[in-house]
Protein backbone atom coordinates (compact mmCIF):
# COMPACT_ATOMS: atom_id res chain seq x y z
CA UNK A 1 0.00 0.00 0.00
CA UNK A 2 1.61 3.27 -1.13
CA UNK A 3 1.16 5.98 1.68
CA UNK A 4 -0.84 9.50 1.06
CA UNK A 5 2.02 11.35 2.13
CA UNK A 6 4.41 9.67 -0.17
CA UNK A 7 3.59 12.28 -2.86
CA UNK A 8 3.58 15.26 -0.15
CA UNK A 9 7.11 14.20 0.33
CA UNK A 10 8.24 13.81 -2.98
CA UNK A 11 6.76 17.46 -3.80
CA UNK A 12 8.79 18.86 -0.69
CA UNK A 13 11.77 17.43 -2.14
CA UNK A 14 11.21 19.29 -5.29
CA UNK A 15 10.95 22.41 -3.66
CA UNK A 16 14.42 21.70 -1.60
CA UNK A 17 15.92 21.34 -4.53
CA UNK A 18 15.17 24.35 -6.43
CA UNK A 19 17.43 27.26 -5.12
CA UNK A 20 14.98 29.55 -6.28
CA UNK A 21 12.22 28.05 -3.92
CA UNK A 22 14.71 28.14 -1.00
CA UNK A 23 15.91 31.72 -1.31
CA UNK A 24 12.02 32.25 -1.78
CA UNK A 25 11.71 30.54 1.72
CA UNK A 26 14.12 32.00 3.21
CA UNK A 27 13.21 35.55 2.50
CA UNK A 28 9.51 34.29 3.65
CA UNK A 29 11.02 33.20 6.71
CA UNK A 30 11.74 36.50 7.82
CA UNK A 31 9.29 38.90 6.41
CA UNK A 32 6.02 38.99 3.99
CA UNK A 33 6.88 39.94 0.25
CA UNK A 34 4.66 40.03 -2.47
CA UNK A 35 5.91 38.84 -6.17
CA UNK A 36 7.03 42.06 -7.19
CA UNK A 37 9.29 42.51 -3.69
CA UNK A 38 10.66 38.78 -4.17
CA UNK A 39 12.08 39.36 -7.39
CA UNK A 40 13.45 42.62 -6.54
CA UNK A 41 15.09 41.02 -3.58
CA UNK A 42 16.48 37.91 -5.45
CA UNK A 43 17.03 38.83 -9.02
CA UNK A 44 20.77 39.02 -8.32
CA UNK A 45 21.34 36.20 -6.22
CA UNK A 46 19.84 34.20 -8.38
CA UNK A 47 19.89 34.21 -12.23
CA UNK A 48 16.15 34.96 -13.24
CA UNK A 49 15.65 37.56 -16.04
CA UNK A 50 11.39 37.35 -15.29
CA UNK A 51 9.13 37.66 -12.30
CA UNK A 52 7.01 35.17 -13.63
CA UNK A 53 9.85 32.45 -12.28
CA UNK A 54 9.43 33.86 -9.20
CA UNK A 55 5.39 33.56 -9.77
CA UNK A 56 5.62 30.17 -10.42
CA UNK A 57 8.12 29.25 -7.60
CA UNK A 58 5.41 30.74 -5.46
CA UNK A 59 2.47 28.53 -6.86
CA UNK A 60 5.14 25.39 -6.08
CA UNK A 61 5.53 26.45 -2.97
CA UNK A 62 1.57 27.12 -1.92
CA UNK A 63 0.93 24.05 -3.65
CA UNK A 64 3.48 22.09 -1.10
CA UNK A 65 1.29 23.91 1.96
CA UNK A 66 4.49 25.85 2.91
CA UNK A 67 3.07 29.47 2.66
CA UNK A 68 -0.18 31.84 1.88
CA UNK A 69 -1.06 33.96 0.04
CA UNK A 70 -3.22 36.97 1.52
CA UNK A 71 -4.15 40.30 0.73
CA UNK A 72 -2.83 43.27 2.46
CA UNK A 73 -5.27 46.30 2.44
CA UNK A 74 -1.82 48.63 3.71
CA UNK A 75 0.06 48.06 1.20
CA UNK A 76 -3.01 47.20 -1.58
CA UNK A 77 -1.11 44.09 -2.46
CA UNK A 78 -1.11 40.41 -3.04
CA UNK A 79 1.73 39.03 -0.60
CA UNK A 80 2.73 35.70 0.92
CA UNK A 81 3.92 34.49 4.29
CA UNK A 82 5.58 31.22 5.54
CA UNK A 83 3.08 29.16 7.52
CA UNK A 84 5.86 26.90 9.29
CA UNK A 85 9.30 27.62 10.10
CA UNK A 86 9.96 23.97 10.75
CA UNK A 87 9.57 20.72 8.77
CA UNK A 88 10.59 17.45 9.85
CA UNK A 89 10.28 14.04 8.21
CA UNK A 90 9.70 10.68 10.68
CA UNK A 91 11.16 8.25 8.31
CA UNK A 92 9.27 5.47 10.46
CA UNK A 93 5.50 6.72 10.04
CA UNK A 94 6.14 8.76 6.83
CA UNK A 95 4.56 11.77 8.31
CA UNK A 96 5.89 15.27 7.54
CA UNK A 97 5.38 17.21 10.82
CA UNK A 98 5.30 20.99 10.34
CA UNK A 99 6.07 23.45 13.34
Amino acid sequence: MVNPNYDAIILLGKILNSKTCLLILNYLAKEDASNQELYDKLKNKINISYRSSIFEALKRIKTAGLIEKYYNDNKSKIMYRLKFKNISLDFETMDLLKK
